[in-house]
């Protein structure tokens, strides 16, 4: 057999042709077969090689690297939120009533003949004979007006500690609040959970208002039996005079005289509320920043009250020349009260970041009303239909 090695293939690769011929005989055929095998494996090796060089030498494609995901971590879920809010009060007003008041004489009963009887224009008193007869001596007026026909007439002007200053205010009223809340149950849109909060407040009203009352006239009429009295200013004495009349009023009727007391002074009152309010809210988110929140519940209220006030009362009756003017009068005091309520409101929260956010709201408030008493004057604190403006900060944690 014999191998010859043809020119290179179109694809550059040496070709080999085996031709047969004539094998040899005995060990000279062995040595040629193994000769042939040999050629043979060294061709095919050379045509292996060619091609991995050939396979080497192309030009390597383009790398292109895995595509890269960002994975955001889990944002955790804050259940619990601390706020701190100042607040302004809003429509909270005080009554200070039982004001005035001022009798300066005593007409005394209407019948009886041997009874002391003071009046603001004259007087008719017991005399030395305890009034004998029903006649007394021991009398006397500083009117002209008060003879009227055959009757001596006096007045006793007074008035009522019945004047009251009504829904007195200085709004507004200034505190600050420390707010919990702890979320319970969230959902998609929607979230609640329990609030409590903490508050303080100062209120301050004071009121210097003149204040207008009515008078009531008593007009006694005594009988003066035909005797023409002297001329007034008169003042008979409790010894034996000439002129008697009747020691008993004949008629007694009373006059109302409609704003003829006058009422001047200040009335005023300080007090430190304090605030426990619990109750659900509601949270509605309406995007990633902006929420609504709704809240109700129960308030309770200590409230620390001092009531001081001054005063002075006229009456004027120019009638009779009648011009009383009471001894200027002033008291203080303080109370504290325990007040039982509710409340119910809503408001915004913004949040500048995931923990911080500006908070702000509205509430209508009722807590009752707180009563202070001082030397027969009276203040009403009525906390039952106030308004309470809030605004702070909070932080979610």
């Amino acid at each position: 057999m014999k191998i010859r090695l043809n020119e290179r293939s179109s694809r550059g690769n040496e070709a080999l042709t085996v031709v047969n011929s004539p094998e040899p005989r005995g060990a000279l055929s062995l040595v040629t077969s193994a000769a042939t095998g040999f050629a043979l494996l060294c061709a095919l090796f050379g045509a292996v090689s060619t091609a991995s060089a050939a396979q080497t030498n192309s030009p390597p494609e383009k790398y292109t690297p895995p595509r890269t995901i960002k994975l955001e971590p889990e944002q955790p879920e804050y259940l619990n939120r601390i706020a701190i809010n100042y607040r302004i009060g809003l429509n909270i007003s005080v009554d200070f009533r039982k004001l005035g008041g001022l009798a300066l004489s005593n007409p005394g009963p209407r019948t009886g003949s041997a009874v002391n009887r003071n009046y603001d224009d004259g007087y008719v008193l017991v005399d030395s004979s305890t009034n004998a007869g029903g006649y007394t001596w021991y009398w006397g007026y500083t009117s002209s007006n008060s003879v009227q026909g055959g009757n001596l007439v006096l007045q006793s002007d007074a008035t009522l500690a019945n004047a009251t200053s009504k829904d007195r205010r200085d709004d507004p009223q200034s505190g600050v609040e420390l707010t919990y809340q702890r979320e319970f149950v969230r959902h998609k849109h929607w979230r609640a959970g329990l609030e409590v909060a903490l508050g303080y407040s100062f209120i301050s009203i004071s009121d210097g208002r003149t204040l207008m009352n009515t008078v009531y006239r008593t007009n006694d009429a005594y009988n003066l039996n035909g005797v023409i009295p002297p001329t007034a200013p008169y003042y008979g004495g409790s010894t034996n005079s000439a002129v008697l009349i009747s020691s008993e009023p004949g008629s007694r009727t009373t006059e109302v005289l409609t704003g003829s007391a006058t009422i001047t002074g200040s009335r005023d009152i300080d007090t430190h509320l304090f605030t426990i309010r619990l109750g659900p809210y509601l949270e509605l988110p309406v995007n990633d920043r902006l929420s609504i929140f709704l809240d109700a519940g129960l308030t309770l209220a200590v409230a620390e009250t001092k009531f001081s006030f001054h005063e002075s009362v006229t009456i004027s009756d120019p009638t009779y020349g009648i011009n009383l003017v009471s001894e200027p009068r002033s008291g203080s005091g303080s109370q504290t009260d325990f007040l039982v309520g509710g409340y119910a409101g809503g408001g915004i929260s913004y949040a500048l970041t995931k923990q911080l956010s500006l908070v702000g709201g509205v509430q209508f408030q009722a807590a009752g009303k707180e009563v202070n008493h001082v030397k027969g004057k009276e203040s009403v604190l009525d906390l039952g239909k106030s308004f309470i403006i809030s605004m702070g900060v909070s932080y979610s944690f």
